[in-house]
């Protein structure tokens, strides 16, 4: 294999519409209950390869992941899982190129695991079943699975259970990010899931959202937001302010901090996006699932909504 053939991966972020903490289980996880949907935000993995065995990854757009010490990185840890799947000596250098905050419940560090997964079998010319793909991602984090196909799911158990469904989401979503860092694993701690919770029917709720979009105040929570909320008034404060600017619906996505309001038109998410100056704000769309494009090896094409 020469050096230098190289692709370029997307890696959007999602949120959770809906998030329930159903029960901890015996290996000190906990069974989750959620709808996935990626949006129109992304991160950017360039892939090279190279024939020394040498794995690098440079990072730019985001300061304190530049400075994570390699074997701490996701990418470099996806890139050495297949290698050693496909029991190959390449090597391959990444550049990420950040744009989704990190530490934001917006999924960005499991999306560049994934399009690290999908974009490295393409650089190196090989094939896996899908399924074995899904046991390697679910090895790196919960959210990983989702995220080599995203689109809409129902995640169960750890969130790698996936019940993927085609569906339009017509809604423009802007998200605010206070740039507070809320630490996943003190997230659960908070929760306190002594007794096992009812899991709702999230995708029928879903589904009645789309005809009705005020009933999904009535029908959809994220089991993080008390505890976060308690401890950090100022993201409860965003939700809040968000409802009073026009939002159909909001919620906090993942463990936080990142909070998302969906608008019938983006004129009405740009007049409230305004009221946020002070804070890392976009206004997206919800994207569709990604599919390998075989006129292109290694990229990856996506409609979006």
């Amino acid at each position: 294999m020469s050096e230098g053939r190289s692709y370029i991966v997307e890696a959007p972020a999602k949120i959770n519409l809906g998030l329930e903490v159903i029960r901890q289980r015996d290996d000190w996880y906990h069974d989750i209950n959620t709808l996935f949907a990626t949006i129109n935000l992304c991160d950017e993995i360039e892939l090279r390869a190279r024939d020394d065995g040498a794995i690098t990854c440079a990072v730019e757009g985001n300061d304190a992941l530049r400075d994570e010490p390699l074997k701490r990185n996701l990418c470099v840890k996806a890139a050495q899982a297949l290698r050693e799947e496909f029991m190959l000596t390449s090597g391959i250098d990444i550049t990420l190129h950040k744009h989704i905050p990190t530490g934001a419940g917006l999924g960005g560090g499991s999306s560049d695991a994934a399009a690290l997964l999908r974009g490295a079998v393409q650089l190196w010319k090989k094939s896996i079943e899908e399924e074995r793909l899904l046991e390697i991602a679910a090895s790196l984090g919960s959210d990983v699975p989702f995220l080599i196909r995203g689109g809409v799911a129902h995640g169960s158990s750890r969130g790698e259970m996936l019940e993927r469904f085609e569906v339009e989401l017509p809604w423009h979503c802007l998200i605010i990010n206070p740039g507070i860092h809320i630490p996943t694993s003190w997230a659960y701690r908070q929760v306190k899931r002594t007794m096992e919770r009812r899991a709702s029917d999230l995708v029928a709720l879903l589904r009645q959202g789309l005809r009705d979009s005020l009933s999904m105040r009535r029908h959809f929570a994220n089991d993080f937001e008390p505890p976060v909320f308690a401890a950090y008034p100022e993201i409860g404060a965003i939700k809040e302010k968000l409802y009073h600017y026009g939002a159909l619906f909001a919620l906090m996505s993942g463990s936080g901090s990142t909070v998302f309001g969906l608008f019938e038109t983006r004129a009405g998410a740009e007049k409230a996006e305004v009221a946020f100056g002070d804070y890392w704000r976009r206004i997206v769309r919800f994207r569709s699932g990604l599919l390998m494009s075989p006129e292109s090896p290694g990229k990856i094409s996506s409609s979006q909504n």
